[in-house]
């Protein structure tokens, strides 16, 4: 039992197995212990009790200010504890097998001498350890967090640097493509191994400083009835950290990546009209898409955690609207989840290269099943054939051997889609 006389503040109730609602760089559900609240005017009693299912850490009591109502969400988390571990477990089954496929295919036939097939496999990996972490919060948010301390802070750091340096991945891919058509970067120039790796380097190093709250805040906290629950605490500040969170995710996590994304395909694609290399509309086409589909993931789920930054200031939002912005959470942040199994459809199975390299894997995996023979001689050559055809094409297009700098690398691009 605990008593206040002030008055209790509206707080942005974001479910998400993590923990403290609405903060990016977590699976929007938590649950714990819920606040089931009385309020008068001049004095409010809170008590805690424990949920019957699920270790929700959530705001699960609404006070409307003005009203001085009692805003329940208990249809909010019967929502989630149906909703988020379905979505959790397709994200995870779909984004594991796509992008097990393209690292299979990236390690055995790209031989990886330009940037873009670096970012790529660095991409595939962040995006696999994303996904792996999911499992754990479904867990969490239909049952409670039954993994212990350890798995909590590392599940939770895990997934924070893989929300990210995926984003930046993606950003460095329209970068480098930026670069070798509009500023005709030659391939032996910014395009080294060496170099390549580095910037690698360096996005996962910034992705492992913005985890950092994680590996000092997060923490398991029981409740009654041995209901377990993993979640940051920030103590007294943690209003400020979720407003702070969120802005990070909102600039760094959206709004940055994407301005860089329409700056460098826009420029490519006056590039490209101008130039007019064969297979302009179809380069045009994946530059749109890739922007759109960046768009299409992330708006609704960062316009979503704006809205709860401002329902969390007091300048608009009741109740109702507190309980629309949690189911809100609940979808868009799915929605961008989706992001990890799409990507790879994208970025390399839409590629004529990459349609070659899976013809040369599945010939290989049959090669293997059926044992020797004449099928498996058969099935060789092809594999071989296929192989070296693929290697051609990533070390470049015929052109490259003609032309002026510019025209060929624009060809290659565009012929490489």
């Amino acid at each position: 039992m605990r008593q206040t006389n002030a008055p209790l503040r509206s707080r942005a109730a974001e479910p998400g197995p993590r923990g403290i609602a609405g903060i990016p760089g977590a699976p929007a559900l938590g649950v714990s212990s819920a606040m089931v609240t009385t309020a008068s005017p001049s004095n409010l009693t809170t008590e805690d009790a424990a949920p019957e299912n699920g270790s929700f850490y959530y705001d699960y009591e609404y006070l409307d200010s003005v009203l001085f109502l009692v805003c329940t969400k208990e249809e909010v988390l019967s929502f989630a504890r149906i909703f988020l571990p379905v979505f959790y477990s397709l994200i995870f089954v779909l984004g594991l097998g796509g992008n097990s496929l393209l690292l299979v295919v990236l390690l055995r036939y790209v031989p990886r001498r330009r940037m873009a097939e670096v970012y790529l496999l660095n991409l595939a990996v962040s995006n696999l350890l994303f996904v792996v972490t999911l499992p754990f919060w479904g867990i969490s948010v239909a049952w409670h967090w039954v993994f212990g301390s350890f798995l909590c802070k590392m599940v939770s750091t895990l997934y924070t640097i893989n929300f990210y340096s995926g984003i930046f991945f993606i950003s460095c891919m329209s970068l480098d493509k930026y670069l070798e058509i509009v500023h005709a970067q030659p391939l032996h120039r910014l395009r080294t191994r060496a170099k390549s790796l580095l910037l690698a380097a360096l996005v996962w190093a910034v992705a492992l400083a913005i985890s950092v709250p994680d590996m000092v805040f997060v923490q398991v906290h029981e409740h009654p009835k041995g209901v377990w629950s993993c979640y940051p605490d920030f103590g007294g500040h943690g209003t400020s950290w979720k407003l702070f969170l969120r802005f990070q995710q909102n600039l760094l996590g959206f709004l940055l990546p994407l301005l860089a994304m329409i700056f460098f395909y826009s420029r490519i694609g006056c590039v490209l009209v101008r130039l007019q290399p064969r297979g302009l509309g179809r380069a045009l086409r994946m530059a749109v898409a890739l922007v759109v589909a960046f768009f299409t993931f992330w708006f609704p789920y960062n316009l979503t955690l704006f809205l709860h930054s401002l329902l969390d200031l007091q300048i608009f939002g009741d109740c109702q609207v507190s309980r629309d912005l949690d189911y809100a959470m609940q979808v868009t942040e799915s929605l961008a989840f989706l992001h990890c199994c799409f990507t790879p459809v994208l970025y390399a199975f839409c590629s004529r290269r990459f349609r070659q390299y899976l013809k040369a894997l599945l010939a290989t995996v049959l090669r293997w099943r059926l044992g020797p023979g004449p099928t498996q001689a058969s099935l060789s050559r092809g594999s071989e054939s296929s192989r070296l055809t693929a290697q051609e094409d990533v070390t470049g297009l015929n052109e490259l051997a003609q032309g002026s700098a510019v025209g060929s690398l624009k060809q290659e691009v565009v012929g490489s889609h």
